[in-house]
């Protein structure tokens, strides 16, 4: 299967979310509050199959082989409680360190605007770890690429535009596209990483206090905020008399106000992303509560974040939630698609 589910965005929500009674795996915390929706969710009948769930991989990752190192990088820190950044040797990339602890995952069963496949909100407990602040644009690809670890994405905007993107100094800082997972996983190995599980995903989008989106409970397709189908999009679907800049992607960073609590960027909107885990469309009801890393196989692969090509519907920013999940075939690429990496606070400082 490689086709989008038919796209939603929001104009505003308002009003007191039911609190649900989370299964945790600590002492009860409060449900968090959140403005109330306007109408039921669909229901959602379960499969029969089991799934078995991958068991984290707690081994050192080898260090990252430094291919040129900013003036600012150094050795990787001890990961506490509070904020750190670290730039990678290997790529020049920085990442945020997101400590150990729970955050809220998934939507509660009342909210109108969750999808099914999303549905419990739960507390999940994650071991620390890093994650990058931005997409992997495509000169740090390319760099990849000239090492010989990767294989090249199409040279053009293909098949959206024909226009020059991969390999054009103008597109440097913007995200790489067109990668398949094999592709983006192959990337994060060279670089010393690799994909961030699903759940990791989310904290780092989400923060720990259930918001809808990166940046509050409230989503409005604010073009300071994300890049989406606004009136320089070329699609039926755009959204007329909103300019959030760009027709297509944007560089990597350009929308600081949508930034996550963790100062994550980009994480609604611009390009789509590839995550680790296999889909299962009842994993949030069955995963376990720590560390979950999705199931042992499967037949797509999990994506996050919404796009550029995605428009704006009344009902609400379905996509670009924090919570809502979409998947793909491994082997898909696509303009509207790419990724970042993650790395594990036990990983083998460089």
């Amino acid at each position: 299967m490689d086709t989008w589910r038919p796209l939603i965005l929001i104009a505003a929500l308002g009003g007191g979310l039911a609190a649900c009674a989370p299964t945790s795996p600590a002492a009860a915390a409060a449900t968090p509050q959140a403005p109330a929706p306007t109408a039921t969710s669909t229901p959602f009948l379960l499969a029969t199959r089991p799934l078995h769930w991958v068991t984290p991989d707690v081994t050192a990752m080898p260090a990252p082989r430094a291919t040129r190192t900013p003036a600012d990088s150094g050795p990787l820190p001890v990961l506490l409680a509070e904020r750190l950044t670290w730039v990678s040797p290997s790529d020049g990339m920085t990442l945020l360190g997101i400590p150990e602890g729970e955050f809220w995952m998934g939507s509660s069963a009342d909210d109108a605007y969750a999808e099914p496949d999303e549905i419990p909100l739960r507390r999940v407990f994650l071991d620390g770890y890093w994650i990058d602040q931005t997409e992997v644009t495509n000169a740090m690809y390319a760099a990849c690429v000239q090492a010989g670890a990767c294989t090249p994405p199409p040279s053009t905007f293909a098949p959206y535009s024909p226009h020059p993107y991969f390999g054009d100094p103008a597109f440097d800082d913007y995200p790489v596209v067109n990668v398949s997972w094999v592709q983006a996983a192959a990337y994060c190995a060279w670089a010393g990483r690799r994909l961030p599980t699903e759940a990791e995903w989310e904290k780092a989008a989400r923060g720990t206090d259930a918001r809808r989106f990166p940046w509050e409970w409230i989503g409005v397709a604010d073009p300071e905020k994300l890049n989406f189908c606004d009136e320089r999009c070329a699609f039926s679907w755009h959204v007329p008399k909103i300019d959030d800049g760009y027709g297509e992607t944007a560089p990597v960073g350009s929308y600081p106000k949508g930034a996550s609590p963790y100062q994550a960027l980009d994480m609604a909107g611009n390009v789509w992303e590839w995550t680790a885990d296999w889909y299962a469309a009842r994993a949030y009801r069955e995963a376990p509560l720590r560390n979950p890393a999705g199931p042992r196989d499967g037949t797509w692969r999990v994506v996050r974040g919404a796009s550029w090509s995605d428009g704006v519907h009344v009902r609400s920013l379905v996509y670009a939630r924090s919570a809502n999940r979409h998947y793909q075939a491994p082997e898909s690429s696509r303009s509207d698609l790419g990724f970042r990496c993650a790395l594990s606070a036990s990983a083998a400082a460089p």
